[in-house]
């Protein structure tokens, strides 16, 4: 009976594997601008979106053409920031 565990005699040492599951899982807080919060509500959503049999159907079977393409390839870029290079 001397070898049964009891709660009162836990180790005094922590681990080093208790050390890194308590780095590794430790809580976060992060402060993000506007814009930071608007680009990841939208990867959210691009990730969690419903996709049906029906918007399958549509990009496999999307209609290819010569003016899309044309339209694709030149279309008018605009430059909203001043960009040195």
């Amino acid at each position: 009976m001397d070898n049964r565990v009891n709660s009162n005699n836990l180790p005094t040492e922590v681990s080093v594997w208790t050390k890194i599951r308590n780095f590794l899982c430790q809580d976060i807080a992060l402060e993000l601008t506007p814009k930071q919060e608007k680009v990841f509500q939208e990867v959210h959503d691009f990730w969690t979106q419903e996709i049906t049999g029906e918007k399958v159907h549509d990009f496999l079977f999307y209609e290819i053409t010569g003016e899309k393409v044309k339209n694709f390839l030149f279309k008018e870029i605009k430059i909203t920031d001043n960009i040195e290079l």
